[in-house]
């Protein structure tokens, strides 16, 4: 996205940030956005935090281990954390739900979302309690996905998938990110056939 604020970036005439606290909120007590410095747009959220990136560390794990020391000092080690991109407009409004289910159905300090044949780690819920293993398993690992499974995450593919060629309108990949100018075309694409 040529280095732009992918938060900023438009989606039907609202930015990112907007559209994805809209989809957290009903899901979680607080929002909070985890990133190497405090974006400009973070007091257009209500009561949201800005958490920086844990020290020393790079990527989407630093900002995972930042929130994760974060909430462990300030409510305990049982404390859950749900994580999502900024850029991902159209993640399930039962995110929560279905991966702290498999959570808990498998003792698992976390779990991760595996949808469409990949894993998509950046989509996961993780007790506090689990910084210290998140942060061993970053000694070894720079992916995330690996760094999850390290650290006992479980996978949950709870959301149906949609094979490529029966995608339509009324069923966009939840899980997608806007990485691409053309992936924001796409998903301006999808918003006005629903509103036809």
């Amino acid at each position: 996205m040529g280095g732009v604020d992918k938060g900023a970036v438009l989606l039907g005439g609202r930015p990112l940030h907007a559209i994805v606290a809209e989809r957290l909120a009903p899901q979680a007590k607080a929002l909070a956005v985890a990133a190497a410095t405090a974006p400009g747009w973070l007091g257009a959220i209500p009561g949201a935090y800005w958490i920086g990136d844990a020290v020393g560390a790079k990527g989407p794990a630093a900002g995972l281990l930042g929130a994760l020391h974060w909430l462990e000092s300030g409510q305990g080690p049982d404390a859950l954390l749900l994580t999502s991109p900024i850029d991902a407009p159209f993640l399930p409004p039962d995110l929560f739900e279905k991966l702290d289910a498999a959570r808990r159905q498998a003792g698992a300090p976390a779990a991760i979302v595996r949808h469409a044949g990949g894993l998509h780690p950046v989509f996961g819920v993780w007790r506090a309690g689990c910084a210290a293993t998140v942060g061993r398993a970053m000694a070894d690992e720079r992916a995330l996905h690996r760094i999850a499974l390290k650290a006992g995450a479980v996978e949950c593919a709870a959301w149906p998938e949609s094979r490529p060629e029966s995608r339509n309108a009324a069923s966009p990949d939840p899980f997608a990110n806007l990485n691409l100018p053309q992936d924001v075309a796409a998903a301006e694409t999808f918003l006005q056939s629903k509103r036809s």
